[in-house]
């Protein structure tokens, strides 16, 4: 194929919304005979931006999906090929004509490039006005046909901001219907205190500062567990390890304040010590709460994995 059709995009989460922009992507490039080409970046636009505002360290400004992950979610989306461009300074100082010239003409063959009329990239001087009919412009100059891609109409429009808002409240069934699939976040598992074993619920803890995306709003989940691919980044999740029940939270019972992620699993008996573990959200059990004893809490536990069980996922 000689040329290609392009949309540009950071694509975090590849939600619905996501997909549907790469379904039309895709339909264009089959009706012209080119490649359908995804482009996205290895950093957040705004994190070399400004990279003070706001905090990297807020967790509402995590990312939902690895930029690996990403890559494999568009492929499998239907996208013939997805193009990481590295995003640093002298990236960030490209006009949006120069990216079109430099990155999308020269390196990419775009021909076609299909964006939202809300759509804004490239380096602007401050008061720009700079807006969809200035890139059909630098189109026309360049050769490459810039087209507005259709109108979102399948419900209320959807944001990578919007599912992180759901997981904050621990709303995963809500995050799952935006995403199209289950939440996941992916971690090392590390030595715990044990109580959970003492209870009769022997977890496997997940070191938070090894998750690298955001992690849902505190509380008990039903999960699914598997473990992490090791052989190539665009691999899906390996075989299922076991159902089980998550809690997120800071084990107030135990008179902690620090996040710990511990997971039971239901039908596994092994050491997963030092593993990554792929942790899938399914449902929201129940908010955190402090318990008056751990007898109160074991009981609790019980109830909640009898929650779980009787899950029909």
């Amino acid at each position: 194929m000689d040329g290609s059709v392009a949309t540009i995009g950071f694509f975090d989460g590849v939600h619905c919304g996501h997909q549907f922009v790469i379904g039309c992507l895709v339909d264009e490039a089959r009706r012209r005979g080119l490649q359908s080409v995804a482009v996205t970046f290895d950093e957040h636009p705004r994190k070399v931006i400004a990279p003070h505002r706001p905090s990297p360290t807020e967790r509402e400004q995590y990312l939902l999906t690895p930029r690996d992950e990403v890559r494999r979610l568009i492929l499998e989306a239907g996208a013939d090929r997805c193009e990481v461009i590295h995003f640093d300074k002298e990236m960030a100082q490209l006009s949006a004509r120069d990216f079109m010239s430099k990155i999308l003409k020269e390196q990419l063959c775009v021909k076609v490039l299909l964006m939202g009329y809300d759509n804004r990239f490239g380096h602007r001087m401050p008061q720009s006005q700079e807006d969809f009919n200035d890139y059909v412009r630098y189109g026309q100059e360049l050769g490459i046909e810039v087209k507005a891609l259709p109108a979102w109409d399948k419900g209320p429009q959807l944001s990578s901001s919007a599912v992180r808002h759901a997981l904050r409240d621990g709303d995963v069934a809500l995050a799952a219907q935006m995403l199209g699939r289950h939440y996941s976040i992916t971690g090392r598992v590390v030595h715990g205190y044990e109580e959970g074993h003492r209870l009769g619920f022997p977890t496997a803890n997940i070191d938070p500062a090894s998750v690298e995306t955001l992690i849902p709003a505190s509380g008990v989940y039903a999960v699914a567990v598997s473990s992490c691919p090791t052989s190539s980044p665009l691999s899906s999740p390996s075989s299922l390890l076991s159902p089980g029940m998550m809690n997120i939270g800071t084990r107030p019972t135990y008179g902690s304040h620090d996040l710990s992620l511990e997971v039971h699993l239901l039908d596994f008996d092994g050491d997963l010590y030092d593993s990554r573990l792929v942790v899938t959200f399914l449902q929201r059990i129940r908010a955190e709460r402090t318990f008056s004893s751990p007898e109160e809490l074991r009981q609790q536990l019980e109830a909640d994995r009898e929650a779980v069980k009787n899950l029909n996922f």
